[in-house]
């Protein structure tokens, strides 16, 4: 990177000249440090390893040429940008246009004359101080952006995320057959009051990252987290007729988690999940209000079947057991009267089923309540 002092590189196999150069330019400020290369390998060469703001080539030159170097230096990503002078004896326009569509910044024709090299060598210099400043500008604006863009990708589902960064307008829209999955930690608050604010927030980060990384693993959508709620969604995009699967196995795997947890931390949490399958509307709930949000009856069953499960249990709706029927077997419960919904059928997920199970229906009585 170009330094505070600034550094111009000097390339000419002729001392004279050279040394004719340097003398003129060191006029245009008191501390500018220069460089001498004899040939285009060493211009080359130390023009990737000082990266000066800027270089006079010479274009006849041994080895290799000025007009050589300068599309070495143009081809590779660590000189390409730095703003470069032809110096030549050639005085046709089709060698001033070769080096200009070369990469060159300008054209200086011997027999040099001080006052118009010192013009031009200014106006180059504050050309690159230009484009180093616009550069630097558009790098920050590029590392602004790509934090917006994990922000958006945290705080929102990856697939409005990326459309939002696209510029698509997010509207409201139906989905069919989804599960939505609700869990919640038993006595959060009772426990929460027990623990200094960093640590229960240690606590959530850890638990609800593992929430995340089982929802990918399964294809559901994590919606939103409300303080120690956690809610998902599978099947919202990618329209998969085993939804209902999916987030059984999500919710089986969060469960195990935490009782695996619970058998090596200090700290012991239970979890209360809740699943129930339909139609939900899908979309931002005002345009000044970045939160993605799902609505609808199975959404409030759901929550409803989390509120009423038990500790490190799986309350499924009706609606979500017939789905999971070929899959797992269920703990039939004693209905519950819910609020706006009267006597509402749950079952809690027992087990998945064995292979050998041939007509996929087993019943006996379990503890007073029925295994189906």
């Amino acid at each position: 990177m170009a330094s505070a002092r600034p550094t111009i590189l000097i390339a000419d196999d002729m001392d004279s000249i050279a040394q004719f150069v340097e003398a003129h330019l060191s006029s245009l400020k008191e501390n500018i440090q220069f460089l001498r290369a004899g040939n285009g390998y060493e211009a080359c060469r130390l023009a990737m390893e000082n990266r000066p703001d800027l270089i006079l080539l010479d274009w006849e030159m041994p080895e290799i040429s000025g007009m050589d170097a300068l599309k070495n230096l143009k081809q590779n990503p660590k000189t390409q940008d730095i703003p470069i002078i032809i110096i030549s004896s050639f005085t046709g326009s089709n060698k001033v246009k070769e080096a200009l569509e070369a990469g060159a910044i300008d054209y200086v024709k011997k027999p040099i004359e001080p006052e118009e090299l010192i013009a031009r060598v200014r106006s180059a210099m504050t050309l690159a101080n230009t484009l180093r400043e616009l550069k630097s500008r558009t790098h920050q604006l590029e590392e602004e952006q790509k934090k917006t863009q994990n922000i958006l990708m945290n705080i929102l589902p990856a697939e409005i995320a990326k459309k939002l960064i696209q510029g698509v307008v997010i509207q409201p829209r139906p989905y069919k057959d989804v599960t939505i999955l609700m869990a919640d930690l038993v006595n959060f608050t009772e426990k929460a009051t027990r623990m200094s604010p960093r640590k229960l927030l240690e606590e959530l980060r850890m638990l609800f990252t593992k929430f995340d990384e089982i929802s990918q693993k399964y294809n559901c959508v994590r919606i939103k987290t409300i303080g120690d709620a956690y809610m998902a969604a599978s099947g919202l995009f990618s329209n998969s007729k085993e939804h209902a699967l999916r987030a059984a196995k999500a919710a089986n795997e969060m469960r195990d988690f935490i009782s695996q947890r619970n058998r090596t931390n200090t700290i012991k949490w239970e979890v209360k999940i809740g699943l129930s399958s339909g139609n939900v509307i899908a979309g931002f709930i005002s345009e000044h209000n970045l939160s993605y949000d799902i609505f609808g009856d199975s959404v409030n069953m759901a929550s409803r079947m989390q509120a009423y499960g038990g500790p490190m249990q799986i309350n499924v709706s009706e609606s979500t057991r017939k789905l999971l029927e070929p899959h797992y077997t269920f703990v039939r419960r004693v209905p519950q009267r819910v609020k706006g919904k009267g006597m509402i059928e749950m079952y809690y997920l027992h087990q998945p089923k064995k292979p050998e199970t041939s007509n996929g229906h087993i019943s006996r009585r379990h503890s007073g309540s029925e295994i189906l």
